[in-house]
């Protein structure tokens, strides 16, 4: 078995692609974790007799001696079967341990009914395992008549008759987007980013951004941001004004995000993440029912990862 790092982002983006890798494991998506966090990026892949095996983009933070890092592999690690998984998450474990010394590597795949290898236990969550995801392999009329809500259809087209359009953002839009992310934010209380997070972003993931506005009269209603690669189109960002709410704008804006990322090849479609909120309940229109991955998991490479557990949990107890 033998690994090699890919230091091209052509060539990264060209091997996720031919081998089913997750959008959060594109080189765009690398790029804006080392801008906007303590974050290495390193792309592996492992190959047996030159034959390809499985492959990640590990994230890689630096922690106060003695515990050297902690690595994270985001929607990772990259396998052409599921099943492949367990035996892929060790490997990628191995060259952690091997190569950078790390103290854990975590993991949360886009897989269901896999149980990982001895050593593996549960961690804490940074991508939510529960959600709602629609194949796109039909075609764009059976996609539709699979959305499972009768008054979500209707929505769709309703907004069309309105004169809602929805088309690709520019990088001029963010200005507008981001006024209506931070009203989204703040009526619906969820957490966003400082703006720059997202200014970096649009510039770092253009590897994968599919962007999206809808717009009446010239208006902004609504926005939503996806990354997209042929194994899935991936719901990252999005929010709707009043106006676009009464218009029915986040209804066709999604169908349309689901159709366009259908073009670029895109097998799934991912809503990210269901919680006990009025957005799941959005969400839950368009499919019959949700999605639940294995959910994440660490993989402990040093006797110190258990010191490090319980340092972590005692400053998040006094400081967060």
């Amino acid at each position: 078995m033998e690994y090699r790092l890919i230091n091209d982002e052509e060539t990264w983006d060209a091997i996720l692609r031919a081998h089913n890798g997750h959008p959060m494991q594109s080189w765009g998506w690398g790029s804006l974790k080392e801008q906007t966090g303590s974050w290495t990026a390193h792309r592996v892949v492992c190959e047996d007799d030159g034959k390809f095996v499985c492959a990640a983009q590990v994230l890689e933070r630096k922690l106060p001696w003695p515990f050297r890092s902690i690595c994270y592999a985001a929607r990772g690690p990259v396998t052409e079967r599921d099943e492949d998984v367990p035996r892929a998450a060790d490997l990628i474990a191995e060259w952690c341990r091997a190569h950078v010394h790390a103290v854990s590597l975590k993991i949360d795949p886009g897989v269901s009914g896999i149980k990982l290898g001895d050593g593996w236990k549960e961690g804490n969550k940074i991508l939510i395992p529960n959600t709602a995801t629609l194949d796109l392999t039909p075609d764009e009329d059976a996609i539709m008549a699979s959305i499972h809500s009768k008054k979500a259809r209707q929505y769709i087209r309703k907004a069309g008759r309105s004169g809602v359009e929805v088309r690709l953002a520019t990088r001029e839009d963010l200005p507008g987007i981001m006024e209506l992310y931070h009203n989204t934010a703040e009526q619906d209380d969820f957490f966003i980013h400082e703006d720059e997070y997202y200014y970096k972003a649009f510039d770092a993931m253009a590897d994968v951004n599919q962007l999206f506005v809808a717009e009446v009269e010239g208006r902004l209603l609504a926005f939503l941001w996806n990354i997209t690669m042929p194994a899935a189109a991936f719901e990252l960002w999005g929010g709707v004004n009043d106006e676009g709410k009464r218009l029915r704008a986040n209804y066709l804006l999604k169908w349309h995000a689901m159709c366009e990322a259908k073009k670029a090849g895109a097998k799934l479609y991912d809503l990210n993440g269901l919680f006990n909120d009025g957005i799941s309940k959005f969400k839950m229109l368009f499919v019959n029912e949700p999605t639940m991955w294995i959910g994440t998991f660490d993989k402990p490479l040093s006797p110190l990862f258990t010191v490090w557990e319980r340092a972590l949990t005692l400053y998040r107890h006094f400081f967060k």
